[in-house]
């Protein structure tokens, strides 16, 4: 089956969003633009039509594509000085209207009009400056005076369906483009269980959090399609509803709970052998034990699990491939080599110049009783520089428990930043949360 494009999945997004009023209605002050994606955002209280734009991106975990700013010039100058500016619809993109006063998103265009849906406005037919309480759709003509013009994001995997026979992305010109009217294909109602673990932030997360809200009464409203403390308290709430006890009610999905929350809320689970990596006890939420051990290091993984600090190991190893371990560490943790790989390399080198038994005896870390290597505990060692505590905390299981091993040192380093820093599973926004990982940034600690 054809992947969905990114944009599609948006617009889905978009459209699937009810149309209403959003603002609260404050007794003898009237509406006050404190809305759930204002909240989100983290500017809530203030006008909010672009706010709802960058939402929508971040809800399908496109926001590293478009800037987080408060402001319609703003971003419009964003965009025009990185050759993202058009004066012709496309789908997805940022439409300024009336000067720079409000903004739309665009979900689909004809010959003649555009078709925009956007928040802080009122509803069709009534003249909008940006001052709405709600989130509703429009349809305006292309040659009014009132659009600007189109900031155009650059969706990672092709352009849109776009008017713009100079488009600035290379897409072709179309006539028209309207949505079709089904929001998420029936392909969308599934999840795959390796992305909806801890720090992930995708859509499937968004599916699982839609699903726990109706069981267990999940608020996601500030945080939706990431996967963090909130989510992670209403799976344990779920599995306890299930009758599961104790360390089954942990909060991590296992094979029974997740395909369960599937079953009554009516999505499927793909990719169930990412629990195989697991060795639970019979009847245990992650299903039966797996006939034979998993290799040394398997070839997915279900998340990081904690070690007691007294396990960890510092006897050195043999200076090694970084470039190696980090293919190795992406294929533990079943993601992509794509932005992982040169990031893991510019913070390598960085950290540790490459060497397996590298170790930092003089920052603050530097404390602690003396162990095996002859250095304080505390001391940050291997090719990523992570400290024992946080080996311990984001060990990844299947792999050494010996802070100096190239893999299971990478592989704690990558659990940590997508804990710490939200760090997507695909690390696509890897260098833009962490600035040891860019190279376009100078060094600094992570």
């Amino acid at each position: 089956m054809m992947a969905i494009p990114q944009w599609r999945k948006l617009v889905d997004h978009i459209q699937g969003v009810p149309e209403g009023v959003y603002e609260t209605n404050a007794p003898g002050k009237g509406y006050n633009n404190r809305t759930p994606f204002g909240k989100q955002f983290g500017a809530d209280g203030q006008a909010w039509c672009v706010m709802f734009d960058w939402d929508m991106y971040a809800d399908a975990a496109l926001e590293h594509l478009v800037p987080k700013v408060v402001n319609v010039t703003t971003f419009s100058n964003w965009a025009r000085a990185r050759g993202q500016w058009s004066l012709y619809p496309s789908v997805g993109a940022w439409v300024n209207l009336h000067g720079g006063k409000h903004t739309e998103l665009v979900v689909g265009f004809d010959d003649t009009h555009v078709r925009t849906k956007g928040g802080n406005t009122i509803p069709e037919g009534a003249v909008d400056d940006g001052q709405g309480y709600g989130v509703y759709s429009h349809r305006t003509e292309r040659s009014s005076p009132g659009v600007v013009g189109y900031f155009a994001p650059r969706f990672e995997d092709g352009c849109p369906p776009t008017a713009d026979p100079n488009d600035p992305r290379g897409g072709t010109a179309s006539a028209s483009w309207l949505w079709p009217g089904t929001v998420l294909p029936a392909v969308e109602l599934s999840v795959a269980a390796s992305d909806v673990v801890y720090g992930a932030r995708n859509i499937a997360v968004r599916t699982v959090q839609a699903a726990l809200a109706k069981e267990v009464g999940l608020d996601y409203a500030a945080a939706p399609g990431t996967f963090g403390p909130r989510t992670k308290g209403a799976v344990a709430a779920f599995q306890r509803k299930l009758g599961l006890i104790g360390a089954d009610a942990d909060g991590v999905f296992g094979r029974f709970s997740l395909t369960e929350l599937g079953r009554r809320q009516g999505f499927t689970v793909l990719g169930l052998s990412f629990f195989d990596g697991r060795q639970p006890t019979p009847g245990s939420d992650g299903g039966p034990a797996p006939d034979a051990a998993p290799a040394a290091h398997p070839p997915t993984a279900v998340g990081h699990s904690a070690i007691p600090l007294a396990q960890v190991t510092f006897g050195h190893v043999k200076d090694g491939s970084a470039t190696a371990a980090a293919k190795e560490a992406c294929g533990i943790l079943g993601v992509p080599q794509t932005h992982w790989l040169p990031g893991i390399l510019v913070a390598a080198r960085r950290e540790s110049s490459y060497l397996f038994n590298a170790v930092n005896t003089w920052d603050s870390n530097a404390v602690g009783p003396l162990r095996s290597d002859g250095h304080p505990r505390g001391c940050s060692r291997g090719l990523m520089q992570v400290v024992p505590g946080t080996f311990a905390e984001y060990h990844q299981p299947g792999t050494s428990n010996g802070i100096y091993d190239g893999v299971a040192n990478v592989c704690a380093a990558m659990n940590y930043v997508m804990g710490r820093y939200g760090v997507y599973r695909d690390g696509s926004n890897l260098a833009g949360r962490v600035c040891q990982f860019d190279p376009h940034r100078g060094p600094c600690g992570y």
